[in-house]
């Protein structure tokens, strides 16, 4: 669902219009989903000098063959988004998920793809940070594809905070399997699965 609105070019201070989205339903426009895995959804252009800027705003991403939700929005509004997703009268068998980071937002997209279950990646990932040596140092872990959609390839993504440089790692499906026999049967659904989740479920 798209609606304008109006922006201020950064560079040139000139007003716009602009399209933006408010919900996505990747089996209607199946070519916005190429968008958002590649980072270009939130691309917007200066139609006065052309200058290009990125700029992130809330939006719904409905897979309606994986019976998957993920209401990407701002930090200060993850509760009110929550709220909002109860009253909702989602259909019990949905998964619905919110984040605040777009990083996120695109790792549930390619955690849902792979069939497996985000609840499940997140517990491998703190697992997989526990071995760590620099944890501290960390600003996320992520599951990626670093190839095409056509041709996926997908490993962790290790993001450091003092070099902000990028470590990829093998992800091991067996020890995904291995986590999964342990924790599955235990955990609940929740809106927000993100590290501070995994770790209140390993306490």
């Amino acid at each position: 669902m798209e609606k304008k609105i109006k922006l201020v070019c950064p560079e040139c201070n000139k007003e716009f219009n602009t399209d933006i989205y408010t919900s996505i339903n990747v089996q209607l426009d199946k070519d916005m989903k190429t968008k958002i895995l590649s980072g270009k959804l939130f691309d917007i252009e200066c139609e006065h000098c052309h200058s290009k800027f990125h700029i992130p705003y809330p939006v719904l991403y409905h897979d309606m063959e994986k019976k998957l939700l993920i209401q990407y929005t701002e930090e200060k509004d993850l509760k009110s988004s929550e709220v909002a997703l109860k009253n909702a009268n989602v259909d019990a068998d949905y998964t619905v998920r919110i984040v605040d980071n777009e990083r996120d937002w695109i790792e549930k997209i390619l955690i849902s793809d792979s069939g497996f279950d985000d609840r499940i990646m997140e517990l491998y990932k703190l697992l997989i940070l526990s071995q760590y040596e620099d944890a501290e140092n960390v600003n996320g872990l992520y599951y990626w594809n670093i190839q095409t959609l056509e041709n996926p390839h997908y490993v962790m993504v290790l993001d450091e905070k003092e070099s902000d440089k990028m470590h990829f790692m093998s992800f091991h499906e067996g020890v995904y399997k291995q986590v999964e026999e342990v924790f599955l049967s235990d955990i609940q659904q929740d809106y927000i699965i993100d590290a501070n989740w995994a770790i209140s479920n390993t306490k």
